[in-house]
Formats: structure tokens, C-alpha cells, sequence
């Protein structure tokens, strides 16, 4: 849920007031792999990729404490935890941001969604356009006259229990990357992802403490070495 105007400025105030060993701290905890071009990271549930219009607490900003040289590259949802790659140098950046306009990175992810979706092992694709909804911020919503198209690929691959619900857990793969895409593409399917608390209601948000939904995996190419390189994160739920 969003922050209350006072909750900002605490946590504004708060953050401002660190010293830079909590910085550098911070940026150990999350990192998964650095060398001189690149720095992946695993990105916690509940942060900000970048500042927001109020918040500025954010991952951003705070690997920025530790190393003023890292620039962004893409971002998630502050719901949603997993895989970020920034870059430590401006030709890395351009490199990657170029790969993912062309779409060449490989992305994906795992979420629990509430009841029981097909069965264990079934694959499909979601083919449905999504777009910004101003008169239910800061919801997205599917629209087929909309002109961009969102392409989410899926695998079920299990049903478990959350809390004595019934859910499905499936890895997510998107081949565009649209908005809250992965959330709306699941809320057109009839299974919210349990924990959203943008999208889901009731029991299938109440069930689980946070949005299961986390990056799992990340696969593009070296900037400088030109080599495939792979990264997992576990998934925490």
C-alpha cells in the first residue's frame, strides 16, 4: 500500500541521515555478481527501483551512496523482488539498453497465483495488450484496441497450499515489457498473483505478506566480453 505523506518524510529523513557504511553494507547484501562494466543485484520486495515523485528511498539511490559511478539500466515494480543489471560505465549502459530494446535478454520469473491454474507442466503464451488505466491509478488494465501488444509466456509448475488456499505456482517468461505486465497478464487469466496488493483482493491478497512475485532468472550478453552470462536469484517464497 502506498506510504502516508508522514510515513515519507520519515523514511526520507531517515535514509538521509545514514552514514556510508550502511551504503556500502546494503550494497553487499544484494549483489550477485560485479566486475567493471556490470552489477547485478537482487533487488528486495518493497523498494523502489528509483526515487519515486515523493519517496526517495529507492535501490538506486542507495547503490549511488556506494558507488556514484552506477547508472540504470531497467527497473521492477516496488512489489517485486529479483534480478536488476545496472552499469559502472556509461558504454556498458548504452551496450545493454540497446539489448533490451532489441529484446535479445532472457527474463524470467516465478509467482504463486490464487486457485488452481491448468495442470502441472502445461505451457501457453498471453497475448493481450496492456495499458495504463488514469481513472484507477496506478492500475494497468487489458485493452485489445490498444496498440502496443504485451506477450507473456508461461509453465505451471505446481499446485500447492498458501495458508489453506489453494494456489499455483508458474514461471513467467516476458517477452515484452510493458507496465505490470506479468500482474495484469495474470489478472486476465482469472488467477491473480497472491499478495498484489494493487490487484488482488479479499483472500488472495490477505493469504500471503507480500506480492509472490520475483525475478528469477536474468541472461543477456557481457557488454565488453560479448559472451551469454547467467544469473538466478532463489526465489524467497
Amino acid at each position: 500500500m502506498p506510504f502516508t505523506d508522514e510515513e515519507t518524510t520519515a523514511l526520507n529523513l531517515q535514509e538521509s541521515i545514514y552514514p556510508l557504511e550502511f551504503f556500502q553494507t546494503f550494497a553487499k547484501q544484494v549483489t550477485v555478481y560485479e566486475d567493471d562494466d556490470i552489477w547485478v543485484v537482487d533487488k528486495p520486495a518493497g523498494l523502489l527501483s528509483v526515487k519515486g515523485k515523493t519517496l526517495n528511498v529507492s535501490l538506486l539511490s542507495r547503490l549511488e551512496r556506494a558507488n556514484p559511478a552506477v547508472k540504470l539500466i531497467h527497473r521492477l515494480d516496488m512489489d517485486t523482488s529479483g534480478l536488476l543489471i545496472f552499469a559502472k560505465n556509461a558504454a556498458a549502459q548504452t551496450n545493454i539498453s540497446k539489448q533490451f530494446i532489441e529484446r535479445l535478454p532472457q527474463k524470467k520469473y516465478q509467482a504463486r497465483v490464487f486457485g488452481e491454474w491448468e495442470s502441472v507442466g502445461a505451457t501457453g503464451k498471453i497475448s493481450a495488450p496492456v495499458r495504463y488505466e488514469p481513472a484507477t491509478k496506478p492500475r494497468h488494465i487489458v485493452d485489445p484496441d490498444w496498440q502496443k501488444h504485451a506477450l507473456t509466456l508461461y509453465e505451471i509448475l505446481a499446485h500447492e497450499q498458501c495458508n489453506g488456499q489453494m494456489v499455483t505456482r508458474v514461471a513467467l517468461k516476458p517477452v515484452t515489457g510493458r507496465s505490470h505486465q506479468l500482474r495484469v497478464h495474470m489478472v486476465h487469466c482469472g488467477h491473480v498473483i497472491i499478495g498484489d496488493p494493487i490487484y488482488a483482493e479479499d483472500t488472495a491478497l490477505n493469504i500471503a505478506p507480500r506480492l509472490n512475485l520475483h525475478a528469477q532468472q536474468l541472461r543477456l550478453k557481457h557488454p565488453t566480453l560479448g559472451a551469454w552470462m547467467d544469473w538466478e536469484s532463489p526465489v524467497p517464497f
